[in-house]
């Protein structure tokens, strides 16, 4: 019998601008690809999921955000990190603040593997490596809507 996999919670949030999406780059090993900003649960700094995108929002790009309703919901597994992980993407409704990196120094982990900034169009996207690539289906509709139906992307293993 295998051991029991750990629990990992991320929050992260979805910022459109004039078309295109707010995305950091990681570059972890070999491996490069880019993520919405947002990271793990971290309950002794978080009340809330939306707490964590906060946090996580001003770790990594410098801005204040205003965290939106429930877009997706993500969770898979890995096996061979002896974790299974849930994912939360909220839409950001209104933002504060100048794009900067400066705030990651000091704080280990995300502070070595994220390398840029960058607002990314559609087209730009589709040509990137880009996690969950599941988002690409429509994102940009769903971000626009008035009224937001929560998707949930599956479960991967």
């Amino acid at each position: 019998m295998s051991a029991p996999l750990t629990h990992r919670i991320r929050a992260a949030g979805l910022l459109v601008r004039d078309g295109r999406i707010l995305l950091v780059r990681h570059e972890v090993g070999d491996d490069t690809y880019w993520i919405p900003p947002g990271g793990g649960f971290e309950s002794v700094k978080d009340q809330s999921t939306r707490d964590t995108v906060r946090r996580e929002f001003m770790e990594e790009t410098g801005l204040k955000v205003d965290v939106g309703p429930l877009v997706y919901v993500r969770e898979f597994a890995e096996p061979a990190m002896g974790r299974f992980h849930m994912e939360l993407f909220y839409r950001i409704d209104a933002w504060r603040g100048e794009l900067t990196l400066a705030n990651l120094c000091g704080l280990g982990g995300d502070e070595f593997d994220i390398k840029e900034l960058a607002w990314i169009s559609r087209d730009e996207l589709a040509a990137l490596p880009f996690y969950p690539a599941e988002l690409l289906d429509d994102v940009w509709e769903r971000i626009a809507a008035e009224v937001v139906v929560i998707r949930h992307l599956g479960l991967q293993r």
